[in-house]
C-alpha cells in the first residue's frame, strides 16, 4: 500500500514556482531601470539648477533624489543577476543589468562632473 502511494505521487510544482519567482526579477529589473533613469535624469536637472542658481535649502533634497536614484539603480542591478540565474529570465535580466550599471556609471560620471565644477567656481580665487 505504500509502495502504490509513492508512486502514484504526483511531481512536485513548488520548484517550478521558484523558478517562475525568480525569472520575473529580469523584467523587474528592466522597470526599476526605467524608475532610476527618470530619478537620475531629476537629479541632473536639480544639479544643473543647483549649479547656476543654488537656492537656500535645496542641497539635501538635491542629495536626497541623487541617493534615491543611486539605490533604485543598484537594486535594478540585482534584480537582473537574479533574474539572470534562471534560463526562463536571463536574456532579460543581463539585459537590466548590463543596461542598469551602464546608466549607473555614466551617471556618476557627469555627477562627479558636476560637483568638480561647482567645487572649482566656489574656490577662492
Amino acid at each position: 500500500m505504500l509502495d502504490d502511494l509513492m508512486t502514484d505521487a504526483p511531481p512536485r510544482p513548488a520548484r517550478v514556482r521558484s523558478t517562475d519567482r525568480r525569472a520575473r526579477f529580469g523584467v523587474l529589473s528592466l522597470w526599476l531601470l526605467a524608475a532610476a533613469v527618470a530619478l537620475q535624469v531629476v537629479s541632473l536637472v536639480q544639479q544643473i539648477s543647483y549649479l547656476f542658481a543654488p537656492r537656500p535649502g535645496e542641497l539635501p533634497l538635491l542629495v536626497a533624489v541623487l541617493v534615491m536614484a543611486v539605490l533604485v539603480s543598484l537594486c535594478g542591478i540585482v534584480a537582473g543577476c537574479v533574474g539572470a540565474t534562471v534560463p526562463d529570465g536571463r536574456r532579460a535580466g543581463v539585459f537590466g543589468a548590463a543596461l542598469g550599471l551602464g546608466t549607473l556609471v555614466l551617471f556618476g560620471a557627469a555627477s562627479s562632473f558636476g560637483w568638480g565644477f561647482l567645487e572649482a567656481l566656489s574656490a577662492s580665487v
